[in-house]
């Protein structure tokens, strides 16, 4: 059956029309996928589609999904978050721009403990934004840090975004790991140099906190004891990972096995919290792997009718290509996160940008950590930021739709500046992963 324009674009034009139907991403890619391979092959066509599920069905890397996700809700579920706050709380809680500081923290420790945006921004919307609130803060200050902190779980490992990514390119989600800590750090470090120099500038939007009495030193050193714990369960993770004792997917059972027993310790973990923690986990992992079946799919007939190497052949093309393509797809990832979730973005662009950039010669690690901190930007940028939806369903009619959206663009330029950091200076963590 001959088309009148290239079979790849007709491909992306129809996926673009059934996504503004509002069908779900990994669905659309699925049907899509299937029509074509119909069109094109006749019933033969939908070998690939099968093929594809048995891959996803029996990937090794994405055994690491469920298993992170149950540690991310044990320790939801079970207010160990509520612990860490605390602490934080008797630690640094008596200065001016402290609760924001504490908020930026706490999602880095999440973030280092899990890999779900919605429980950042969920924990520390509960947690952290009505004492800003009460204590007097600038709301839109109080907004942004609780949607950028919250974000950092998908950068900072496990990264759910880089587990999926690595499985899908073929990139060692270890060193994905390695290298996103410390752009997560940069993301966090830039976040709290913007805090206290707004809370230099303007004094009266965010007061310092009067307690009755001061925290006395005994009880401050106590407090460290509910930070035990949790930095128990990221070492257990993060460091059989960074130091090549256990691979990722292996360490995601160490990590879940470890909040449980933690949860337990504390007596935190009750019936209904493990019910809801299995309950989050199957959701989310359902969503991931049809997600991820739509992908393969759709990229399989994508590749076989030539369109891979018709958009890589165009990028590859590009003058100053070792410049432009990097910069481009960055661009491109980031005005994509304002219309489509972090999963799509990352089916649709990953395979052909990884693509040209081994073409070119450079690193597919360095690329791919800058390409999922792109996704970070997602999370938080109007209309279709998922973390912008998590914060108002919380706060529900007490915050404006237009405040949100006006609140996050100090925090998403900021991940764009650590972005470019990154594009810009690649041994910021290339010294890491060579």
């Amino acid at each position: 059956m001959s088309f009148p324009i290239p079979m790849p674009i007709l491909m992306c034009v129809v996926l673009i029309f059934v996504l503004l139907a509002n069908v779900p991403v990994g669905f659309a890619l699925l049907i899509i996928a299937a029509s074509f391979a119909l069109a094109i092959w006749g019933e033969g066509g939908l070998y690939i589609l099968f093929q594809c599920i048995w891959n996803v069905m029996n990937s090794w890397v994405l055994i690491s999904v469920p298993l992170f996700l149950f540690m991310a809700a044990v320790l939801e579920k079970s207010g160990i978050a509520d612990e860490m706050f605390q602490a934080f709380y008797k630690l640094v809680g008596k200065y001016r721009g402290s609760l924001a500081i504490i908020s930026i923290l706490l999602g880095y420790v999440i973030g280092a403990m899990s890999s779900v945006t919605a429980a950042a921004i969920s924990t520390l919307t509960l947690l952290v934004y009505p004492l800003m609130i009460k204590a007097g803060y600038d709301k839109r200050l109080a907004i942004g840090v609780v949607l950028g902190a919250g974000c950092l779980p998908q950068i900072v490992p496990p990264s759910l975004n880089a587990i999926v990514y690595g499985a899908y390119v073929g990139v060692s989600v270890a060193k994905l790991f390695l290298a996103g800590f410390v752009v997560g750090a940069i993301m966090a470090a830039f976040f709290i140099v913007y805090v206290l120099i707004y809370s230099h500038l303007y004094k009266d939007r965010v007061p310092v906190l009067v307690s009755e009495k001061p925290i006395p030193l005994a009880e401050k050193l106590k407090s460290l004891v509910y930070l035990t714990g949790p930095l128990a369960i990221i070492l257990s993770v993060l460091g059989t990972i960074f130091t090549g004792i256990a691979t990722p997917t292996e360490a995601s059972s160490i990590g879940a096995l470890a909040s449980v027993v933690y949860a337990l310790a504390r007596r935190r973990l009750t019936k209904k919290a493990l019910a809801e923690s299995l309950m989050t986990t199957l959701k989310i992992t359902s969503m991931c792997c049809w997600l991820l079946v739509g992908g393969y799919a759709f990229s399989s007939i994508f590749n076989a009718v030539g369109g891979k190497a018709l958009f890589t052949g165009a990028l590859l093309s590009l003058p100053a290509a070792r410049i432009l393509v990097p910069l481009t797809g960055a661009l491109l990832a980031f005005v994509l996160g304002m219309f489509l979730d972090p999963g799509a973005i990352t089916i649709l662009v990953a395979p052909i940008w990884d693509a040209a950039i081994r073409a070119l010669g450079l690193n597919p690690v360095w690329w791919g950590v800058i390409f999922v901190a792109d996704l970070v930007t997602s999370y938080i940028t109007p209309p279709v930021g998922l973390g912008l939806y998590y914060f108002k369903g919380i706060v529900g009619d007490s915050v404006s739709t237009a405040d949100v959206y006006k609140s996050v663009w100090p925090f998403a330029f900021l991940q764009l500046v650590a972005i470019l950091v990154v594009l810009a200076w690649p041994d910021t963590i290339m010294w890491l992963i060579r």
